[in-house]
C-alpha cells in the first residue's frame, strides 16, 4: 500500500480512466430512493454500454442487440459483487432500485447463462430527446413554408411578366404573340372616338 500523497496546487487532475455518473441521479426525487451502491451499479453499466456500442462500430461478429434494436449489456453477478466490493445481498437490492426506477430491466437467456441487462434512459435524457424531437420537427415545418413561400413569390412574378406588353406584343396564352401590333397616335386623337365628346 502506497503511502497517503495529497494534491498539491500545482498539479493537474488527471485520471488514466474514469466513469462517467450522471448528476441528475443524485437531484431528482424520483431517484432518491437510490443507494449509492445502485446509483454506482448504474454508472458502471453504462460505461459497460459504451463498449456494446464500439461492438458496433468495429463490425465485431458479436453484437450487444436484440431482434429489436434494443441494446443490452452482459454483466454477471459475481463480476458485479467483485467491481463494487459489496456482498450479493447488497447487490440484489442495488439491482432491485434500478428496477424500480425503471432504469434497467433484465431478460433471463437460459440455464447456468448469465442475463442479458438492458439499460433504461434516465428522465433527463427522455425529456432532452423530447425537446429535440420537437425542435426538429418545428424546423422541419418551417422549412417547408419558406420554400412554399419563395415558389409563390416565383410563380407571382412569372405571371405577371406574362402579362406585360413587351414591344408592344401582346404575349397571350402559353407565351405565344397574339399578333395584334401596337400603334402610336396623335395627342387628342382617341378623344373623337367617344360617342359622347363635345368638340
Amino acid at each position: 500500500m502506497y503511502e497517503f500523497t495529497p494534491f498539491k496546487k500545482t498539479d493537474k487532475l488527471l485520471f488514466e480512466s474514469f466513469i462517467q455518473f450522471p448528476r441528475e441521479l443524485l437531484n431528482r426525487e424520483e431517484y432518491k430512493v437510490l443507494s449509492p451502491n445502485a446509483m454506482l451499479l448504474y454508472s458502471i453499466l453504462t460505461d459497460r454500454l459504451g463498449l456494446s456500442f464500439k461492438q458496433i462500430e468495429s463490425n465485431k461478429k458479436i453484437q450487444f442487440y436484440d431482434a429489436k434494436g434494443d441494446m443490452y449489456v452482459i454483466f454477471k453477478r459475481e463480476e458485479i459483487q467483485e467491481k463494487l466490493h459489496i456482498g450479493r445481498s447488497a447487490v440484489d437490492t442495488a439491482v432491485l432500485q434500478l428496477k424500480e426506477c425503471n432504469l434497467i430491466k433484465e431478460t433471463k437467456q437460459g440455464k447456468s447463462m448469465p442475463n442479458i441487462i438492458y439499460l433504461g434512459k434516465t428522465i433527463g435524457m427522455i425529456e432532452n430527446e423530447k425537446i429535440e424531437e420537437i425542435r426538429s420537427a418545428q424546423n422541419q415545418h418551417s422549412g417547408v413554408q419558406e420554400i412554399n413561400t419563395h415558389e409563390c413569390i416565383k410563380s407571382t412574378v412569372h405571371n405577371n411578366n406574362n402579362n406585360k406588353y413587351i414591344n408592344n406584343n401582346y404575349i397571350g396564352y402559353q407565351g405565344k404573340k397574339s399578333g395584334y401590333q401596337g400603334r402610336t397616335y396623335p395627342p387628342g386623337y382617341l378623344d373623337k372616338l367617344y360617342a359622347n365628346h363635345i368638340p
